[in-house]
């Protein structure tokens, strides 16, 4: 009930930074005209144009001011949408396409930091509420392996071993939207944190090897009861350390 509670009140917030707060596309570009970068790695590019070279690559939830917006909309796959002329904090400018920005009319960029601020929190409840679940390693043929990850919605998670279940590695993780990773606070039986890869509104756990790609497939929404995580015990001083060699 809780989690509902807080999904309700986080919709509300989204309703009221896409409602009152964020401007249609086919306004007017004003001085006070702002964005909020939707996707991590949106490219900033030369032109208008899918094909122009990339000046640099702008992370999820960056500000932009926005300078102007092209005349007509252009396809880039499936997505009929503008183009936008950016400035960053830096002063580098370039042009996004519509997909990848959210368009907001501010008086001052500290204003926007409220909005970016609640933005921010919003994608974090929706991606965890996505995640939450059982999920198993799989293979490039799409066989089961041996790992399996639980991810909570409340931020904990617990990663063992096929046979181990009762043997975990307990621990909290949190997303980074920048890197689009997910970063574990303990490590895991696969050891390494996981990409966060999104394809429309599905995401894909994996994680580049030396000789192979480790694949995550949710199998289930349910879940073994949630852990607790517990602080580890502060080291004594002058206790023996169990891998120093003797």
């Amino acid at each position: 009930m809780k989690s509902l509670n807080k999904l309700v009140v986080l919709v509300s917030v989204a309703i009221l930074i896409t409602g009152t707060g964020c401007s249609d596309k086919k306004d007017a570009i004003t001085p006070d005209t702002y964005g909020i970068i939707l996707k991590g790695y949106s490219a900033m590019r030369i032109d208008p144009m899918i094909f122009a070279g990339i000046i640099t690559e702008l992370s999820k939830g960056t500000t932009v001011r926005v300078l102007e917006r092209s005349s007509e909309k252009t396809w880039v796959g499936k997505t009929h949408d503008y183009w936008f002329k950016v400035r960053t904090k830096d002063g580098i400018s370039g042009w996004v396409f519509g997909q990848n920005i959210s368009i907001h009319s501010s008086k001052n960029d500290k204003s926007m930091d409220s909005v970016v601020s609640d933005f921010m929190q919003i994608e974090n409840a929706r991606v965890k509420q996505y995640l939450m679940g059982k999920w198993w390693s799989t293979n490039e043929f799409g066989d089961f392996t041996e790992h399996c990850l639980e991810l909570y919605e409340s931020g904990t998670y617990k990663s063992y071993l096929k046979g181990n279940e009762n043997n975990p590695i307990i621990g909290t993780y949190k997303l980074d939207f920048n890197k689009n990773e997910i970063i574990f606070s303990r490590g895991t039986s696969f050891k390494s944190n996981l990409d966060l890869a999104r394809r429309g509104s599905d995401y894909t756990l994996k994680k580049d090897r030396k000789d192979f790609q480790l694949h995550f497939t949710k199998i289930s929404i349910e879940t073994s009861p949630e852990p607790e995580v517990k602080e580890p015990e502060p080291r004594k001083p002058g206790a023996a350390d169990g891998n120093k060699a003797q």
